[in-house]
Protein backbone atom coordinates (compact mmCIF):
# COMPACT_ATOMS: atom_id res chain seq x y z
CA UNK A 1 0.00 0.00 0.00
CA UNK A 2 2.92 3.05 0.87
CA UNK A 3 5.05 1.80 -2.46
CA UNK A 4 1.91 2.38 -4.33
CA UNK A 5 0.36 5.40 -3.03
CA UNK A 6 4.67 7.14 -3.71
CA UNK A 7 3.94 5.98 -7.28
CA UNK A 8 0.42 7.55 -7.41
CA UNK A 9 1.50 10.80 -6.27
CA UNK A 10 4.41 10.82 -7.64
CA UNK A 11 2.64 9.96 -11.05
CA UNK A 12 -0.13 12.82 -9.97
CA UNK A 13 -0.47 15.76 -12.81
CA UNK A 14 -2.66 17.28 -9.84
CA UNK A 15 0.70 17.21 -7.34
CA UNK A 16 3.01 18.12 -9.45
CA UNK A 17 0.72 21.42 -9.97
CA UNK A 18 -0.67 21.75 -6.54
CA UNK A 19 2.95 21.01 -4.64
CA UNK A 20 5.47 22.70 -7.18
CA UNK A 21 7.65 24.27 -5.27
CA UNK A 22 7.38 21.82 -2.04
CA UNK A 23 11.02 21.18 -0.67
CA UNK A 24 13.12 23.34 -3.10
CA UNK A 25 15.70 24.87 -0.95
CA UNK A 26 14.60 23.49 2.67
CA UNK A 27 13.49 19.88 4.22
CA UNK A 28 10.12 18.78 2.46
CA UNK A 29 10.38 15.27 4.37
CA UNK A 30 7.25 14.04 5.86
CA UNK A 31 6.55 11.16 8.88
CA UNK A 32 2.94 10.31 9.20
CA UNK A 33 2.97 9.10 12.81
CA UNK A 34 0.32 6.65 13.32
CA UNK A 35 -0.89 5.89 16.57
CA UNK A 36 -3.12 3.25 18.74
CA UNK A 37 -2.93 1.24 15.84
CA UNK A 38 -5.46 -1.72 17.73
CA UNK A 39 -2.89 -4.30 17.23
CA UNK A 40 -3.87 -6.14 20.58
CA UNK A 41 -7.37 -5.80 19.78
CA UNK A 42 -7.40 -7.80 16.22
CA UNK A 43 -7.01 -11.50 15.27
CA UNK A 44 -5.93 -13.37 12.26
CA UNK A 45 -9.49 -13.82 11.66
CA UNK A 46 -9.51 -10.04 11.50
CA UNK A 47 -7.55 -9.67 8.72
CA UNK A 48 -8.70 -9.68 4.97
CA UNK A 49 -10.66 -11.75 3.88
CA UNK A 50 -8.80 -13.12 1.24
CA UNK A 51 -6.00 -13.49 3.58
CA UNK A 52 -8.46 -15.38 5.98
CA UNK A 53 -9.85 -17.44 3.29
CA UNK A 54 -6.26 -18.54 2.42
CA UNK A 55 -5.13 -19.71 5.82
CA UNK A 56 -8.39 -21.36 6.59
CA UNK A 57 -7.99 -23.26 2.96
CA UNK A 58 -4.36 -24.11 4.18
CA UNK A 59 -5.31 -25.52 6.82
CA UNK A 60 -8.29 -27.88 5.50
CA UNK A 61 -5.93 -29.17 2.93
CA UNK A 62 -4.09 -30.93 5.89
CA UNK A 63 -4.77 -34.83 6.71
CA UNK A 64 -5.57 -35.60 9.81
CA UNK A 65 -2.34 -37.40 10.45
CA UNK A 66 -0.76 -34.12 8.84
CA UNK A 67 -2.39 -31.98 11.35
CA UNK A 68 -1.67 -34.33 14.35
CA UNK A 69 2.01 -34.14 13.76
CA UNK A 70 2.06 -29.90 13.22
CA UNK A 71 -0.06 -29.57 16.69
CA UNK A 72 1.94 -32.27 18.81
CA UNK A 73 4.93 -30.00 17.62
CA UNK A 74 3.44 -26.82 19.54
CA UNK A 75 4.75 -24.94 22.50
CA UNK A 76 3.01 -26.92 25.50
CA UNK A 77 0.62 -23.77 26.20
CA UNK A 78 0.06 -23.96 22.41
CA UNK A 79 -1.33 -27.18 22.65
CA UNK A 80 -2.84 -26.91 25.75
CA UNK A 81 -5.10 -24.15 24.37
CA UNK A 82 -5.70 -25.52 21.09
CA UNK A 83 -7.43 -28.88 23.53
CA UNK A 84 -8.94 -26.50 25.79
CA UNK A 85 -11.66 -25.67 23.19
CA UNK A 86 -14.64 -27.64 21.63
CA UNK A 87 -15.09 -30.08 18.56
CA UNK A 88 -12.70 -32.01 17.16
CA UNK A 89 -9.38 -31.41 16.59
CA UNK A 90 -9.23 -29.93 13.31
CA UNK A 91 -11.57 -27.34 14.88
CA UNK A 92 -9.92 -27.07 17.50
CA UNK A 93 -7.01 -25.80 15.90
CA UNK A 94 -8.59 -23.59 13.23
CA UNK A 95 -10.77 -21.30 15.77
CA UNK A 96 -7.17 -21.31 17.73
CA UNK A 97 -5.47 -19.90 15.06
CA UNK A 98 -7.99 -17.44 13.81
CA UNK A 99 -8.32 -16.36 17.42
CA UNK A 100 -4.45 -15.60 18.24
CA UNK A 101 -4.54 -11.77 18.37
CA UNK A 102 -1.72 -9.84 16.33
CA UNK A 103 0.62 -8.75 19.16
CA UNK A 104 0.76 -12.19 19.95
CA UNK A 105 0.81 -14.24 16.63
CA UNK A 106 4.62 -14.11 16.50
CA UNK A 107 5.35 -15.63 19.54
CA UNK A 108 2.61 -18.31 18.99
CA UNK A 109 3.71 -19.52 15.98
CA UNK A 110 6.43 -22.79 15.31
CA UNK A 111 8.41 -23.74 12.38
CA UNK A 112 5.80 -27.03 11.88
CA UNK A 113 3.01 -24.61 11.49
CA UNK A 114 4.61 -22.14 9.45
CA UNK A 115 5.75 -24.61 7.17
CA UNK A 116 1.56 -24.82 6.09
CA UNK A 117 0.12 -21.11 6.40
CA UNK A 118 0.46 -18.99 3.44
CA UNK A 119 3.95 -16.65 3.22
CA UNK A 120 1.69 -13.58 3.03
CA UNK A 121 0.65 -13.90 6.80
CA UNK A 122 4.28 -15.13 7.81
CA UNK A 123 5.29 -11.64 6.39
CA UNK A 124 2.42 -9.96 7.88
CA UNK A 125 3.47 -10.83 11.55
CA UNK A 126 7.22 -10.01 10.49
CA UNK A 127 6.24 -6.80 9.45
CA UNK A 128 4.05 -5.68 12.24
CA UNK A 129 6.77 -7.47 14.97
CA UNK A 130 9.48 -4.87 13.11
CA UNK A 131 7.38 -1.62 12.34
CA UNK A 132 4.89 -1.34 14.87
CA UNK A 133 6.56 0.60 17.88
CA UNK A 134 5.69 -0.54 21.36
CA UNK A 135 3.08 -2.50 20.08
CA UNK A 136 0.88 0.63 18.67
CA UNK A 137 3.12 3.14 16.57
CA UNK A 138 3.83 3.41 13.19
CA UNK A 139 6.01 5.95 11.34
CA UNK A 140 5.77 6.05 7.32
CA UNK A 141 8.17 8.34 5.58
CA UNK A 142 7.10 10.42 2.31
CA UNK A 143 9.87 12.26 0.48
CA UNK A 144 7.58 14.48 -1.09
CA UNK A 145 9.98 17.28 -3.31
CA UNK A 146 8.73 19.68 -5.94
CA UNK A 147 5.35 18.15 -7.02
CA UNK A 148 6.89 14.67 -6.62
CA UNK A 149 7.40 11.39 -3.90
CA UNK A 150 11.36 10.61 -4.19
CA UNK A 151 10.38 7.86 -1.72
CA UNK A 152 8.44 6.26 0.89
CA UNK A 153 9.37 4.01 3.71
CA UNK A 154 8.57 2.79 6.86
CA UNK A 155 10.49 3.65 9.79
CA UNK A 156 11.41 2.27 12.85
CA UNK A 157 12.41 5.85 14.84
CA UNK A 158 11.72 9.60 13.94
CA UNK A 159 15.17 10.21 13.94
CA UNK A 160 15.74 7.25 11.37
CA UNK A 161 15.34 9.74 8.68
CA UNK A 162 15.63 13.81 7.96
CA UNK A 163 12.46 15.60 7.69
CA UNK A 164 10.82 18.74 8.15
CA UNK A 165 7.63 17.53 9.37
CA UNK A 166 5.94 15.27 11.54
CA UNK A 167 2.16 14.73 11.35
CA UNK A 168 0.46 13.05 13.99
CA UNK A 169 -2.96 10.93 14.87
CA UNK A 170 -4.63 7.76 15.58
CA UNK A 171 -5.07 5.19 13.54
CA UNK A 172 -8.77 5.78 13.63
CA UNK A 173 -8.23 9.23 12.14
CA UNK A 174 -5.75 8.16 9.52
CA UNK A 175 -8.20 5.79 8.44
CA UNK A 176 -10.60 8.25 7.61
CA UNK A 177 -7.93 10.07 5.28
CA UNK A 178 -7.24 7.00 3.52
CA UNK A 179 -10.68 6.47 2.98
CA UNK A 180 -11.08 9.87 1.26
CA UNK A 181 -13.79 9.99 4.71
CA UNK A 182 -11.56 13.03 5.49
CA UNK A 183 -9.70 15.84 5.03
CA UNK A 184 -6.20 16.11 6.37
CA UNK A 185 -6.12 19.88 6.66
CA UNK A 186 -9.66 20.15 8.45
CA UNK A 187 -8.55 17.11 10.66
CA UNK A 188 -5.39 19.11 11.63
CA UNK A 189 -7.35 22.32 11.99
CA UNK A 190 -10.23 20.36 14.17
CA UNK A 191 -7.58 19.24 16.30
CA UNK A 192 -7.59 15.41 15.04
CA UNK A 193 -4.68 15.61 13.86
CA UNK A 194 -0.93 17.72 15.17
CA UNK A 195 1.50 18.98 13.46
CA UNK A 196 5.10 19.21 14.33
CA UNK A 197 6.67 21.53 11.77
CA UNK A 198 5.66 25.06 9.64
CA UNK A 199 2.52 25.02 9.94
CA UNK A 200 2.65 28.45 7.39
CA UNK A 201 4.19 25.68 4.98
CA UNK A 202 1.12 23.37 5.18
CA UNK A 203 -1.31 25.74 4.85
CA UNK A 204 0.35 27.82 2.04
CA UNK A 205 -0.02 24.12 0.06
CA UNK A 206 -3.20 23.05 1.53
CA UNK A 207 -4.41 22.40 -2.44
CA UNK A 208 -1.03 19.84 -2.10
CA UNK A 209 -2.45 18.52 1.12
CA UNK A 210 -6.09 18.09 0.10
CA UNK A 211 -4.31 16.30 -3.22
CA UNK A 212 -2.85 13.82 -1.34
CA UNK A 213 -5.72 12.57 0.11
CA UNK A 214 -7.62 12.34 -2.99
CA UNK A 215 -4.96 10.26 -4.02
CA UNK A 216 -4.55 8.07 -1.20
CA UNK A 217 -8.53 7.50 -1.29
CA UNK A 218 -7.86 6.87 -4.95
CA UNK A 219 -5.52 3.92 -4.24
CA UNK A 220 -6.65 0.30 -3.33
CA UNK A 221 -6.26 0.54 0.39
CA UNK A 222 -6.88 -3.04 2.31
CA UNK A 223 -6.66 -1.91 6.05
CA UNK A 224 -5.40 -4.87 8.02
CA UNK A 225 -7.10 -3.75 11.16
Amino acid sequence: MAETYGQRLDQSDRLSDTGSGWGVGWEGGMVFQITNVPLGDRTIADLPEELVDSVEASLDSLSDDELERIISAAPEDVQADITDRSGSLREQARVEIMETSLDESSDRMWSELEAEIPELLLELIEQTEEYIIDGSVVYSYLDLHDGGCQNVDILTSLDEREHGFVISGEYSQWKKLVSGEANVINQIMGGKMEVDGDMQKILQYSDAAVTMTEVSAETDARFLF
